[in-house]
């Protein structure tokens, strides 16, 4: 799986891969990128590649409570196409997670050691996702039109992050890891129309492990709301 990342890197580097408009908030550094989270992410919105704030932790459309998304932080790439819940998403609205590493625990006793994995050239990259419309239900006793007193936004945009088998680089830590596109298919990864989904299935492979690193970092990265640099350091 895939439950903690970081986009600490400058993610100018990728307009050199894909021309994006930028509609997020001022970006900044992030290190300890977790569930529930906003974070970057590149979708298509009227055929152009748009970076936005989504959160983290999918929320299908039907889902009555914004809680399942907790239990839908990646969608396995072996059933995303079939999968009821991903499904839909995976055909209609891919996405791009820009991200310079990704974390897993290594299971030592009680605790667990963190590892971060990188590019091995230290380059910024690209998750393959999924991403979803969710609005919320009215609150008990809530009108479903006019003014609210509830200040958390109606609708929702939402992301899921693919996962495959892990490589032999991640393995010893975690059977699973994240699916990075390659950046020469950034742009048919987001068009649905020029390219649908039946065509990836090269793509939802491991990143080769001679491309990846592994460092053991601090624990400071366990804490989800701690986000800062010393996330990067060595242990």
């Amino acid at each position: 799986m895939c439950g903690r990342y970081s986009a600490a890197g400058k993610l100018s580097e990728l307009a050199k891969f894909i021309d994006v408009v930028i509609q997020a908030p001022a970006l900044v550094p992030r290190y300890n990128i977790a569930p529930r989270q906003f974070a970057p992410v590149i979708v298509s919105e009227s055929g152009q590649p748009a970076l936005k704030s989504l959160r983290w932790g999918l929320i299908p459309a039907w889902a009555g409570d914004e809680k399942i998304g907790d239990d839908l932080i990646n969608a396995r790439s072996e059933s995303v196409a079939t999968k009821p819940t991903f499904r839909t998403a995976f055909r209609e609205r891919r996405c791009l997670i820009p991200a310079d590493g990704f974390y897993e625990w290594e299971r030592q006793g009680g605790a667990g050691q963190p590892w971060r994995f990188t590019r091995t050239d230290g380059s910024c990259f690209c998750f393959a996702g999924i991403w979803e419309y969710w609005r919320r239900p009215p609150a008990t006793g809530e009108l479903d039109f006019g003014q609210s007193f509830d200040t958390r936004p109606a609708w929702y945009q939402t992301f899921s992050i693919l996962t495959t088998t892990a490589n032999r680089v991640v393995a010893p830590v975690h059977d699973r890891m994240p699916v990075i596109i390659p950046a020469p298919h950034y742009a048919e990864w987001l068009d649905h129309r020029a390219f649908p989904a039946e065509g990836f299935p090269s793509l939802l492979r491991p990143l080769p492990a001679l491309e990846i690193t592994a460092q053991r970092v601090s624990s400071r990265v366990n804490n989800a709301r701690h986000d800062a640099p010393d996330c990067l350091l060595s242990e």
